[in-house]
């Protein structure tokens, strides 16, 4: 059984139906289900683990849309379905380059704009809970960092579904039915969207924008899934630098 024969067109209405749901899933879990949470006295390390649920569904959807789809259920055929492809050679320069790129983008997006974008960090603050969860260079989880080390284990897994997570779902599956509807204006599409699925914050979104389109477009011009993840996994990796500072102490 082949993969790529079983692949169907996606419209824009229904590619808005997915990302718009992925960021109402954010929204909800992040805005109120939290909160309630956090009023019955929940333990902040499961809220955090609560907070990784709406991942672990885009997860396990994409495994599900892919197993709907008919593909084989097997490691080969979901690399050839998601092109999870190896990375050789220039490819290791787009990820440095993204990576770099990517937080240029973010930094500019920042200064030049601050008005704009501190108006809107004012206007929809994110909730004080999840600072409380996060903590800061000594603490997560409201505890102690230093020697802590399983405090890495419980972060890592959260980190595994925000990358994966979303790799699999938004390039992995995603990503080519879309270029069967859109063709070469896919990237814009697709990078406008996934932007919007970061409105549940929207903060975050204004500085997602230009990195999610430029990286849309290597991703479409390779049809090669894995420089996103690397290059998503670094940048949401970087977390874990003040994780392991403040264990190390």
């Amino acid at each position: 059984m082949t993969t790529t024969n079983n692949i169907k067109p996606m419209s824009l209405f229904t590619s808005v139906l997915f990302f718009g749901g992925g960021a109402v899933l954010m929204y909800l879990f992040e805005y109120h289900f939290i909160q309630e949470l956090a009023y019955m006295g929940l333990n902040k390390i499961f809220l955090f683990l609560f907070l990784a649920l709406p991942l672990v569904i885009l997860f396990f959807g994409a495994l599900i849309a892919y197993r709907i789809e008919g593909n084989a259920w097997n490691w080969q055929a979901l690399k050839e379905r998601f092109r999870i492809k190896p990375i050789r050679g220039k490819f290791w320069w787009w990820v440095v380059l993204f990576v770099a790129v990517d937080i240029g983008l973010y930094l500019l997006v920042y200064s030049v704009g601050y008005p704009v974008v501190k108006w809107v960090h004012d206007a929809f603050p994110s909730p004080a809970i999840l600072s409380d969860i996060l903590g800061n260079s000594t603490t997560f989880l409201g505890y102690e960092l230093k020697g802590n080390w399983w405090l890495l284990g419980i972060w890592l897994f959260y980190y595994f579904f925000n990358v994966l997570g979303e790799e699999f779902i938004w390039r992995g599956y995603i990503l080519p039915r879309q270029e069967l509807t859109h063709g070469k204006h896919t990237w814009i599409v697709h990078g406008m969207l996934w932007t919007l699925f970061h409105i549940f914050s929207p903060y975050n979104a204004l500085m997602v924008l230009p990195g999610a389109l430029f990286m849309s477009y290597i991703v479409q011009k390779y049809k090669n899934t894995t420089i996103f993840i690397i290059s998503h996994a670094t940048l949401n990796g970087l977390v874990a630098i003040r994780i392991i500072s403040g264990i190390l102490g």
